[in-house]
């Protein structure tokens, strides 16, 4: 590399730092609430509302979802909350992990959650957490159960000649790996598993929902519903959207007037400056890619089909 390429390649790597240290200078201060909020509609005190939309969250949407709720259970000028969810589901640990930090919240202040075109699965699940649900007649929810995909590709490898040697200690170490087929014992113990998972879903209904095991477990058999068809059967309270659900989480901490408030995060200079992804990253659309390729191996999921695998 000659010289004139070092020195491009040296102001490059300056301008990089340099703007990289001012988006951190100029970042917002406020540890306490790192959320900003803006307005959508209404005046009086706030009631703020959170989205699952989309798969269940996971990585740094995860730790953000969870962070709006944890600065709405703290925030004493958030009056309510109003739950938003038009999500098919997803992992079973970040869901069960988004459930706990909304069951927290709705010992605080009330949470009402409304559905959108689909709530089911994950998506019924976290709602769970929520004193009283609204529901579009229409909208698909229901799905309660336990779903995993374990691609068999061994077929697929012989076909192009190509030979995977495993090296393990352990005898069921490779267990689900996707190279061979689950022997018996495997299946076992992988459908022990997906048990608990199962489990774990049905007590999150019975305790949100106020129903009885026995009845749950009825309802649970990964069937969908309609809206119409969960008020019906106990699963959600209501007909009605997203702007009746933000009324009555008003009206149940005494609110006779209120402003919805959504969160989203401060922008510092370096964000104003070049926007929301920094220009060397990659897109969001790559990021998509990679994650979905990169996925492999046994996968505990509260998920509909109908709405996608990813």
């Amino acid at each position: 590399m000659n010289r004139k390429r070092w020195l491009a390649l040296l102001l490059f790597l300056m301008v990089a730092l340099l703007v990289v240290g001012l988006g951190r200078l100029t970042q917002s201060r406020e540890t306490d609430h790192p959320w900003r909020e803006t307005t959508l509609y209404g005046r009086g005190e706030k009631v703020v509302l959170l989205e699952v939309a989309g798969s269940i969250p996971a990585g740094k949407d995860l730790e953000d979802l969870l962070s709006k709720i944890r600065q709405a259970q703290e925030d004493q000028s958030i009056r309510a909350a109003v739950l938003f969810v038009d999500s098919p589901g997803g992992s079973v640990t970040e869901t069960e992990a988004i459930h706990r930090a909304l069951k927290g919240l709705a010992q605080a202040k009330p949470l009402v959650a409304a559905f959108g075109t689909v709530a089911a699965s994950g998506g019924y699940y976290v709602a769970t957490a929520a004193r009283e649900i609204f529901t579009p007649a229409t909208a698909i929810t229901g799905s309660i159960g336990v779903i995993a995909t374990l691609p068999q590709v061994q077929g697929l490898l012989a076909k192009l000649g190509v030979q995977v040697k495993v090296l393990k200690e352990g005898r069921l170490k490779d267990m689900g790996s996707g190279l061979r087929p689950l022997t018996p014992e495997e299946q076992a113990i992988l459908q022990g598993y997906m048990r608990e998972a199962y489990r774990l879903f049905l007590a999150r209904v019975s305790e949100g929902r106020r129903l009885s095991p026995e009845r749950v477990r009825l309802l649970a058999d990964g069937r969908i519903y309609s809206g119409a068809q969960a008020i019906a059967l106990g699963l959600a309270d209501r007909e009605g959207y997203l702007e009746d659900a933000a009324r009555r989480a008003a009206e149940l901490a005494g609110l006779a007037e209120f402003r919805l408030v959504r969160y989203k995060k401060p922008k510092g200079l370096l964000d104003e400056l070049l926007g929301e992804s920094f220009p060397l990253g990659l897109s969001s659309e790559t990021e998509q890619l990679v994650s979905l390729l990169g996925r492999k191996g046994f996968r505990l999921e509260y998920r509909y089909l109908g709405g996608g695998l990813w």
